[in-house]
């Protein structure tokens, strides 16, 4: 009764955080002294503390995260931002590319209809294809970052977060006569950093499924 009252979102966190080394302990010693504080102060009070104490764990995790491995995920962290600022720029070129050379086989626009239709279906195209490189580049890095991918990830997100702060910073002190710009960009921004966060749960939940996968399945 008790572990199918567990919070399974706090729960979820905490499994995603765990490094490697402690994939199982750490939930399993969370998971026992919710079952005892449940049996003695009923399941939600037990709730509560588990919300609680999956914050703090979560946060000693990411510490403990840059503390043993400062460098590794440093490192990665900065291999994939140059990733990402490279691959922006080449996804948006070859999708622009496929695009023009498509026009070129078919009737030529005579309205202003055809013209915003057209120029609609092209920014579309580049903000998904450019929000997939920054899914695959952000399951880079947590390939590369084993054990530490949501630690790594979530930095990286935080540092696109911080560039497009200075960014907006930089618009709004210059007053740009384009500031209506601003918010479809800091829309997108924010969409690339969440893209980012989901590749690294991408690659840490499949890395829990081959961990726990029965033997000789």
């Amino acid at each position: 009764m008790s572990q199918a009252s567990l919070p399974r979102i706090a729960s979820w966190l905490v499994d995603l955080f765990s490094p490697g080394e402690d994939a199982e302990s750490i939930p399993g010693d969370l998971l026992e002294e919710f079952s005892d504080l449940a049996a003695k102060s009923g399941v939600a009070s037990a709730r509560r503390w588990y919300w609680r104490q999956s914050a703090k764990t979560i946060a000693h995790l990411i510490g403990s995260g840059f503390r043993v491995a400062p460098w590794s995920i440093v490192g990665t962290v900065l291999v994939g931002y140059l990733l990402l600022v490279f691959g922006d720029s080449l996804a948006e070129e070859a999708i622009v590319g496929v695009i023009h050379l498509r026009r070129h086989h078919v009737t030529p626009y005579y309205n202003q209809t055809q013209l915003a239709t057209y120029v609609l279906w092209l920014n579309t195209s580049i903000l998904i294809g450019r929000l997939l490189m920054s899914l695959i580049i952000g399951c880079f890095v947590a390939l590369a970052a084993k054990g530490r991918e949501m630690a790594a990830t979530i930095t990286l997100g935080l540092v696109v977060g911080a560039s497009l702060g200075v960014f907006f910073l930089v618009g709004v002190l210059r007053h740009w006569p384009q500031n209506a710009y601003l918010s479809p960009f800091l829309v997108d921004q924010f969409a690339h950093s969440i893209a980012i966060v989901i590749g690294g749960i991408i690659v840490r939940e499949s890395r829990l499924a081959m961990t726990r996968r029965p033997s000789g399945v």
